[in-house]
């Protein structure tokens, strides 16, 4: 895992934490913040105090190996420091029944960092999400048919024995 921030665990959910700086004034950066969030998927529930928003299904991590589907939940807090805007964002995802795979945590890296492009750029890049999430999914069923090919690999072996010395 490369440049990956493994997050803080806290039961079955996995949580981010960031403090992002930016110059642009907290009205442009609530807004650009909203557009991004919205172009992946996310609904906004809250505007004020804190903005929260939501992505996802409670239960998605065990029947879906794509991780957008998981129940995300991110809320932001702005203060602004002489001309400085902080954003304290906190995203919460949740892996009940779920082991996240490297790829995961790459993906949650990529919306996280597209917060701070948005920010930075003015635009939405919703792409980078997108295929961070393929990615992500795609390399959890791979692991999932090899966990099932050994597992089917064991029980013929175990059967074909159980066989021969049955048989003798």
């Amino acid at each position: 895992m490369s440049n990956v921030t493994v997050p803080i665990s806290d039961r079955h959910w996995r949580v981010y934490q960031r403090s992002i700086e930016t110059t642009v004034r907290k009205g442009a950066a609530s807004k650009a913040l909203t557009e991004y969030l919205e172009a992946i998927g996310y609904t906004q529930l809250q505007i004020s105090p804190t903005m929260t928003f939501e992505r996802g299904a409670n239960f998605a991590s065990l029947y879906n190996p794509n991780p957008k589907s998981q129940k995300t939940e991110i809320s932001v807090d702005f203060a602004s420091i002489s001309g400085i805007t902080v954003l304290e964002v906190t995203m919460r995802v949740n892996c009940f029944g779920n082991r996240p795979l490297s790829k995961d945590y790459e993906f949650w890296e990529a919306e996280l960092s597209g917060i701070v492009d948005a920010l930075e750029h003015g635009y939405v890049n919703s792409r980078l999400s997108d295929y961070a999430a393929e990615r992500a999914m795609w390399y959890s069923i791979t692991i999932q048919l090899l966990v099932l090919l050994v597992a089917l690999s064991v029980t013929m072996s175990m059967f074909f024995i159980f066989l021969i010395m049955g048989v003798s």
